[in-house]
């Protein structure tokens, strides 16, 4: 009977246990969705609702339509245009991080050179510094290439990442030195086994490699205000934050189906490489 009562109690603590773990994991939750699902139902409210009402009395798209349709000081699509314009400085920093990446991973776990430990070292030492302390001479530097307020100035600091670097060269030490030995032997030089061994096996890193960059990128915010004057050459995060300044202050319905647009390319990449970004993280989290 004690035994049987034993179970029962142990038991019994484990339920309340779970409940509690639950309770708190959907209070987190809630507390961080929240604030998206408020953000998507307010961008279809009449503007009268927003701040009334959490649930809108009927579903509008004015504010999509009043955002394409018109721009800052009346430019037509001006919206279309930042939004091309993330597109472009983002994908170009994301395929420059892959590319630099992947090969100086290579250099530093399969080649022996001299200095290569002090390169490691120092791929490991620039990710102890947040990105704002580089940020004015980021900026002396585009200002003396002439860079302000042009496509280079906005995607070239982001081109090269040590923490995509550390990721390769961590996953390529542990692909078996014979796949390398057997490629140079049929003939390849370092490059095509880059390209033609290392990468098709470290799908998976790239693919977090590049859901980082691609999102960092595209929400970057501070260096885009900084580097960019002109409404025509602003990326779309950049445009938003100019306009709860602007005349749409007092539009939240236009701020508030913007921001959404500006996730919505950051869900489809998650949606479809979420497998890949799944078995990236396991992968660099626990190989290596």
């Amino acid at each position: 009977m004690i035994v049987i009562r034993d179970k029962k109690l142990k038991k019994h603590s484990h339920t309340i246990r779970m409940v509690v773990i639950y309770t708190l994991l959907g209070l987190g939750l809630t507390v961080m969705v929240f604030p998206y699902i408020w953000m998507i139902l307010a961008s279809f409210k009449i503007p009268s609702e927003i701040y009334n009402r959490f649930f809108p009395s009927r579903f509008t798209l004015e504010n999509y339509e009043m955002m394409f349709s018109a721009g800052q000081g009346g430019s037509d699509n001006l919206f279309i245009r930042s939004a091309l314009n993330s597109l472009v400085v983002s994908s170009i920093a994301t395929f420059s991080v892959v590319l630099i990446g992947s090969i100086t991973g290579y250099a530093l776990a399969r080649l022996r050179f001299f200095g290569r430990d002090f390169l490691n070292n120092f791929v490991l030492f620039q990710m102890l510094f947040p990105a704002i302390l580089f940020l004015i001479p980021r900026f002396l530097l585009m200002l003396e290439l002439g860079w302000i307020n042009t496509y280079q100035g906005m995607f070239s600091p982001f081109m090269v990442s040590a923490w995509a670097i550390y990721l390769y060269t961590q996953f390529y030490k542990t692909i078996p030195q014979e796949l390398i030995d057997a490629a140079r032997i049929d003939g390849c030089s370092e490059l095509r086994i880059v390209f033609s061994v290392m990468l098709p096996l470290s799908k998976s890193v790239t693919a977090i490699v590049a859901i980082f960059t691609f999102m960092s990128t595209w929400d970057e915010f501070l260096w885009y205000i900084i580097v960019t004057k002109d409404y025509d050459l602003m990326p779309l995060s950049a445009l938003l934050g100019l306009f709860t300044r602007g005349e749409y202050n007092s539009y939240p319905g236009i701020q508030t189906a913007g921001a959404v647009i500006l996730t919505v390319p950051i869900l489809i990449l998650f949606f479809f490489f979420r497998k890949s970004f799944s078995k990236g993280i396991t992968m660099s989290g626990i190989k290596g």
